[in-house]
């Protein structure tokens, strides 16, 4: 397995050296659905199609509940899933209302073994695309 990336040329118009520069940019090989991951389970372990799909679906009902108290889920081995504030400042504390939350959102934070994987895999330069003007 590896990432592919393809190239894409932006028009920068701020900083210290504006003008056109080119970046590599991940090429997306689509997303396995929760039903092919079951089935990937199933494959590889004694836990059934069925028996995935209901672990799951529990699974995001445990890991909303939690985000909604405020409280972080790890899932060791995948990571850490935390509940996050997108919010409006303000100049001074007294001013800092409920008001000033504009967005509730997930982050998540891979685990080190998940990482590390990340980081051994190899990169490689799609042949499917030629230069992107983005």
């Amino acid at each position: 397995m590896a990432y592919i990336y393809k190239k894409v040329r932006k028009k920068i118009s701020v900083g210290k050296n504006p003008g056109e520069k080119y970046f590599a940019a991940m090429v997306s090989e689509g997303r396995a659905s929760s039903k092919q991951v079951c089935e990937l389970i199933d494959k590889d372990s004694t836990i059934s199609v069925a028996d995935a799909e209901l672990l799951f679906r529990a699974l995001g009902e445990i890991v909303s509940e939690n985000i909604e108290m405020g409280r972080g889920v790890n899932l060791e081995g995948l990571g850490v899933f935390s509940p996050n504030l997108k919010t409006q400042g303000q100049s001074t504390a007294d001013e800092v209302t409920a008001d000033d939350i504009k967005k509730v959102t997930v982050n998540f934070r891979p685990s080190s073994t998940l990482r590390k994987a990340m980081e051994q895999a190899p990169v490689k330069e799609s042949s499917r695309f030629n230069l992107m003007h983005v």
